[in-house]
């Protein structure tokens, strides 16, 4: 960082702490100005990809990738790693195309003096213990994710040189437990821990992330649905369509389905929000809403299933659906 650059963040510190009980790094500070910076990007570029969607038919078919992680977390020191990651293509006509999921161990590279409070942060939101063993293979981990978001062959060269233009992923602003930046925070650190030596700048280009509350209201808007002023900017509106119908025993990974607890898994909340998005869509608009795709189907054995693969015909027979 350059002298100037340096006093800049100290002149914002200091207003910034001049506020506050407590002294604020220039870090944080700093986090702050960038984390606005993206925010006002993927803005930005929310309004201009609605824009350039020229009808309703282009929008039904359109594709979008949702995206959750649930984090290795210690809040003071604001250590953010994934634990879990789960994404989801979807367009509102033909519901999921494609997932993606993966538990992350860091048994071997965790801070050990923050085993106890990353812990308690684990035990309370997905269960997944920073000393268990998990996979670990981060350069693998990385290329499959990435490889999943082009849809299409890439090797490390494109990701270490930073060149790849990856498509937008849409995650839950804030809630308990996480928010758009540790979700932002985790990748980039995925992605230093892998290539150490890249610069920061590169680091924080890879990954674009907006808020999937925004993302529904311009499919909303664009579609001229409950166009009432309250019900428009209402994000608590938003929110609460987006979590409702939590989904029970058969949509979450393995991990989480042993343990009972789906509800905490990476995988069982982006296909919620696919769900509840689609389902809101297409009960307004007239798209045919189809069990299996768009929403969860239950089987005779009381658990539930959704088709995450687009290319995957079953018949009702071969779901076993009652």
């Amino acid at each position: 960082m350059t002298d100037d650059e340096k006093n800049k963040y100290k002149v914002l510190a200091d207003e910034f702490n001049s506020t506050q009980l407590k002294k604020q790094p220039l870090k944080q500070i700093r986090d702050l100005q960038d984390n606005s910076h993206d925010f006002w990007n993927m803005q930005k570029y929310l309004t201009e990809m609605f824009e350039c969607i020229s009808n309703n038919e282009e929008l039904f078919k359109k594709k979008f990738i949702l995206l959750h992680i649930n984090c290795h977390t210690e809040n003071i020191e604001q250590y953010y790693f994934p634990a879990e990651i789960a994404a989801l293509e979807f367009s509102l006509i033909d519901g999921i195309y494609r997932t993606y999921h993966q538990v992350i161990g860091i048994s071997k590279i965790y801070p050990r003096g923050f085993a106890g409070s990353m812990k308690q942060f684990s035990d309370r939101f997905h269960r997944i213990v920073c000393f268990d063993e998990h996979p670990d293979d981060y350069q693998q981990i990385l290329l499959e994710f990435s490889t999943f978001l082009k849809d299409g062959i890439i090797n490390h060269e494109d990701l270490k040189e930073g060149t790849l233009d990856l498509p937008y992923l849409f995650t839950i602003e804030s809630e308990v437990g996480t928010n758009m930046m540790h979700t932002k925070n985790s990748l980039e650190r995925l992605y230093s821990t892998v290539y150490p030596r890249v610069d920061d700048e590169r680091c924080k280009s890879i990954f674009k992330i907006g808020n999937v509350e925004g993302l529904f209201l311009e499919i909303k808007k664009k579609i001229n649905l409950n166009m009432n002023i309250q019900n428009l900017i209402s994000e608590n509106s938003v929110l609460d369509i987006l979590e409702s119908d939590m989904y029970g025993y058969g949509l979450g990974c393995q991990y989480h389905e042993c343990r009972e607890i789906s509800y905490k898994c990476s995988k069982a909340r982006v296909i919620q929000w696919m769900s509840n998005i689609c389902k809101h869509i297409c009960e307004n608009t007239g798209i045919t809403l189809n069990p299996g795709r768009h929403t969860a189907v239950e089987l005779r054995n009381g658990s539930k299933l959704i088709i995450e693969n687009a290319h995957l015909p079953l018949s009702k027979e071969d779901l076993n659906i009652c």
